[in-house]
């Protein structure tokens, strides 16, 4: 039975993460695979090549030893674990459960945020240490998007959990309260 992604990555970020965790370099390897997911994502179709039978195998292993180059014992070993198991498709997945896992230990948190328009610094910060005491974060990202059509007001999507504090899901309510 083959294996989904989700569940390879789950795996391998896991097993990855508990290792570096355990000889102290947890963090070097984030940056690491952070860079990695960048190549990736800069090349778009590597991963399908990668995997593919457009490249020779003398070709995929070429660029194989050229993402190994400067990396750590554990992200090149990872590197040439995914591919020889044919896995190679599965690499950012796998680095975004790391990041998930990564987070989760330093409690640091992902937020998108929706406002009607661009937040100021203030507000921004405002709005971190809101969701950082409300969630138990020590740090908070935020992802901005403006978008007029809310009115006003803020939608946060955190931890599969959406927080909308728009003027536009209150007005809906109240119409739905006054229809009743």
């Amino acid at each position: 039975m083959s294996l989904d992604k989700k569940t390879v990555a789950e795996r391998y970020a896991k097993a990855l993460f508990e290792l570096v965790d355990a000889d102290n370099e947890l963090d070097q390897t984030y940056q690491e695979l952070i860079a990695l997911r960048q190549v990736f994502e800069d090349n778009e179709g590597l991963d399908t090549a990668l995997a593919g039978v457009q490249l020779s195998l003398d070709e995929k292993k070429s660029l194989i030893e050229n993402l190994k180059q400067g990396a750590s014992k554990y992200v090149a070993n990872l590197i040439q674990m995914v591919f020889d198991y044919g896995r190679i498709d599965c690499m950012v997945a796998i680095i975004d459960e790391f990041e998930r896992r990564y987070d989760r230990k330093k409690k640091r948190m992902h937020a998108d945020v929706t406002t009607a328009i661009q937040l100021d610094k203030q507000q921004e910060d405002q709005l971190k240490a809101n969701l950082a005491q409300r969630f138990g974060a020590n740090e908070v990202t935020l992802t901005e998007h403006v978008d007029p059509e809310i009115l006003g007001g803020v939608i946060v999507h955190v931890n599969n959990k959406t927080l909308d504090g728009s003027l536009s899901s209150k007005i809906k309510q109240i119409r739905r309260l006054l229809v009743r």
